[in-house]
């Protein structure tokens, strides 16, 4: 099983938070995700796979044309898994990275940590 959540997180990327169409989207999410999954950022929790669907509306509308870019495969290690992103206009440098941390039960993702890299000081 190891070997399909690795590609599972990047489906996550690219197909739930890269994805804009939320009819798509939600259908990945019903893949992916278990039925009661709660998506954590530093200061809000989201439980439900509607509400994730909603989530990821709202960070798209903050960026309108970026996309989201993993920066290399994602690691797994038994029941948990990293992947690191960029989000940024195309063929341009990020405005921001950041890395999910999965937990999955049952090949699916059951809560997904995010975690924003802060900004290098001038």
């Amino acid at each position: 099983m190891k070997d399909t959540l690795g590609p599972l997180m990047e489906r996550n990327l690219l197909e739930v938070f890269g994805q804009r169409d939320s009819a798509r989207r939600a259908i990945v999410i019903a893949e992916i995700y278990a039925a009661d999954c709660t998506f954590y950022e530093a200061e809000e929790r989201v439980v439900g796979r509607d509400a994730l669907s909603s989530k990821v509306d709202a960070i798209l509308k903050e960026g309108p044309g970026f996309v989201f870019r993993a920066t290399g495969p994602a690691q797994v290690n038994h029941d948990l898994g990293r992947l690191q992103w960029q989000l940024g206009p195309p063929g341009t440098p990020p405005v921001i990275t950041g890395m999910d941390v999965a937990i999955f039960e049952k090949g699916r993702i059951r809560a997904l940590y995010t975690f924003l890299d802060k900004p290098a000081s001038d």
